[in-house]
């Protein structure tokens, strides 16, 4: 995370003022677009038609990664007349300079009718899709990650109980009652002790406040961006160098646009 100074364009009384924003710097480098698959609907939901996989266009570093699927096929055309179609993207995460080359394997749905899905597939599978594609300044996006684990912990770090006195019992961390005799039973409003991080959350409405190809401020545990990166506004679950997908946000908070923005 970093500090940036911003013109507030919001309906806040600082309004007009330059002000002070802390913001997280996410490096978003290139997907791969390596499979199409074609569902069709069914009494029990989508069921998969086939899966059309390139493996030729694939980068090196991706090519021991990418396998056929069971119902794939050799040409997308093979899969016309489908319900619905969705690409599977590779992330590149050797392109970042971080050390981490297993990529991660997500599918995404596309917009518009089947044959409009269909169409714009067949223009992508097989290329590399950058953020600049799909995001632009001032949009608002959702992030999609998973928190940092804190491992199993007690009731007074994982809901904030008090400290018991020292003379009232023989512990001074443990929760007291678990509730009344009736119910017989401990009811999940109850604080007890568990795993505390490593969820799976999503932040919404992060607002990108600016684009860039390259920063040479060293982040903690994570060093200078090499590559392309955007600046969103406040913090995004997970720690540094943790996968997060970034997902544009179905009903976005009113937001004017930005004006102009300066990192510090």
């Amino acid at each position: 995370m970093r500090t940036i100074t911003i013109i507030d364009d919001r309906e806040s009384p600082t309004k007009g003022q330059e002000i002070a924003r802390a913001v997280t710097a996410v490096e978003v480098p290139p997907v791969f677009v390596y499979a199409l698959t074609g569902y069709r609907s069914t009494p029990l939901g989508l069921k998969p038609v086939g899966e059309c996989v390139t493996l030729n266009e694939a980068p090196k570093e991706l090519k021991k990664f990418v396998r056929l699927a069971k119902k794939s096929v050799s040409k997308p055309e093979d899969l016309a007349g489908c319900t619905e179609y969705r690409v599977k993207v590779y992330t590149q995460p050797f392109k970042t300079g971080t050390g981490k080359k297993t990529p991660e394997l997500v599918e995404l749905g596309l917009g518009g009718t089947p044959e409009e899905q269909f169409e714009y597939a067949k223009t992508i599978l097989g290329k590399e899709i950058a953020f600049g594609e799909a995001l632009t300044v001032g949009e608002t996006v959702d992030a999609v990650g998973v928190t940092k684990g804190k491992g199993w912990q007690g009731v007074v770090k994982r809901f904030g109980v008090a400290l018991q006195f020292h003379k009232a019992t023989q512990k001074r961390r443990h929760g007291g009652t678990i509730g009344p005799e009736r119910q017989a039973k401990v009811m999940y409003t109850v604080p007890r002790a568990g795993q505390m991080g490593f969820h799976r959350r999503t932040d919404k409405n992060k607002r990108i406040l600016s684009t860039g190809s390259k920063l040479d401020y060293a982040f903690h545990c994570y060093g200078p961006i090499k590559g392309d990166y955007l600046l969103l506004d406040g913090s995004i679950p997970g720690p540094a160098k943790r996968f997060m997908l970034l997902r544009k946000t179905a009903d976005p908070a009113k937001k004017p646009e930005i004006r102009q923005g300066v990192v510090e």
